[in-house]
């Protein structure tokens, strides 16, 4: 009896996998219909195709940038083989947004049909631009006097493409950092600032052209300065406090 059994659910089963394929079948056939899909869409855009086109757009906007560095373009992520139905098939790429150094860029593959829009794919790059600048060669302390000891020239991933990095040692020894840098940091304009020349309370000469007229008279500076900058000054003999661009150690000019 227990063979019998045993028997009888193996034929179940089996009668049971074979209808289920059938009927698997049967939907399949009845959704797309025997070679349906190769009828219907006749034509294949590889990912190669689209990587080439989407890589092309990333080196086009690039050049249009004026990025004439040397850089690297990764593929991240490709798009899927794409089927599309007959016609002429026309593709565009287009980039969502500008391009981010060192960051994700998606470019869009935009696939017509006919001239009628019939999907879009999707390519992620990495762009990576390199320049050779002036790095920190040991960790700068504030207000502490630059030497030429203190930089080097290396080649960086830059951060992006307007940043602007200093390149001429002979445009920053002599300054001083304007907060503490650590080794091996990029340096750019603003990290680094001209030294103090005037403490606050020295004597100083305020000088003034007006007119094409040269005055000059005796102050007391009220604030530190760097040259270039504005402090205030008072004058020693009329008392009054005037702002005035910092000319060199001893000497400023009212503004």
């Amino acid at each position: 009896m227990n063979i019998l059994n045993i028997m009888l659910r193996g034929i179940l089963y089996a009668a049971f996998i074979t209808l289920s394929g059938v009927f698997s079948y049967s939907t399949a056939l009845a959704a797309y219909g025997p070679g349906q899909q190769i009828e219907k869409y006749p034509q294949m855009l590889t990912d190669t195709q689209m990587v080439r086109a989407a890589k092309a757009k990333i080196e086009s906007k690039l050049a249009e940038m004026g990025e004439k560095r040397k850089h690297t373009v990764t593929l991240l992520k490709s798009a899927p083989t794409l089927h599309a139905p007959a016609g002429n098939m026309r593709i565009e790429t287009t980039l969502p947004r500008d391009i981010r150094y060192n960051m994700t860029t998606p470019v869009y593959i935009l696939v017509y049909i006919d001239n009628k829009f019939y999907r879009r794919a999707t390519c992620y790059f990495r762009v990576e631009v390199f320049d050779k600048v002036l790095v920190a060669a040991r960790d700068l302390s504030l207000e502490k006097e630059i030497t030429a000891k203190d930089l080097r020239l290396e080649n960086i991933a830059v951060e992006n493409q307007g940043e602007v990095y200093l390149k001429d040692s002979s445009a920053i020894v002599g300054k001083v950092p304007s907060r503490v840098i650590k080794a091996g940091t990029p340096l750019r304009d603003n990290m680094i600032q001209s030294p103090i020349v005037i403490e606050s309370g020295v004597n100083v000469t305020i000088i003034s052209n007006k007119n094409g007229i040269k005055i000059s008279a005796e102050g007391i500076a009220m604030q530190r300065g760097r040259i270039g900058k504005i402090i205030r000054v008072r004058n020693a003999v009329s008392k009054k406090v005037l702002r005035a661009r910092v000319i060199d150690a001893r000497t400023v000019e009212i503004v």
